[in-house]
């Protein structure tokens, strides 16, 4: 969805998907997007970033936590290629006035 709209507004951009801590035995992030990834040359690329189980167990400590969403968006931003970043959760749907309004390039360096 989001690389169509990406290319309906000659948006250029990239999409980072952070993959932390994944579960064993199940299919990797990568491969259960496969099917839904583009074909259109002009759309944005998609890349996964995998945080291995091994470094989560070296920052979670006696947390017993399985994920760490705000070091998983700090992952994915910083290998972020472009000039502006906008980070967001799996549960937000962007409609065509968002895609509309960045194409435009309206943003201001100075914001955040």
């Amino acid at each position: 969805f989001i690389q169509e709209l990406s290319v309906i507004h000659k948006l250029s951009s990239e999409v980072v998907i952070v993959e932390w801590n994944p579960l064993p035995g199940y299919d990797s992030l990568a491969n259960v997007l496969k099917p839904y990834k583009s074909s259109d040359p002009s759309a944005p690329p998609v890349r996964i970033i995998t945080v291995p189980p091994e470094f989560h167990t070296s920052v979670a400590g006696d947390t017993g936590q399985s994920f760490f969403e705000f070091l998983g968006k700090n992952v994915g931003s910083r290998r972020a290629r472009g000039e502006f970043i906008l980070i967001t959760n799996g549960d937000i749907v962007f409609n065509d006035e968002v895609f509309a309004f960045l194409a435009k390039r309206r943003i201001d360096a100075d914001s955040y």
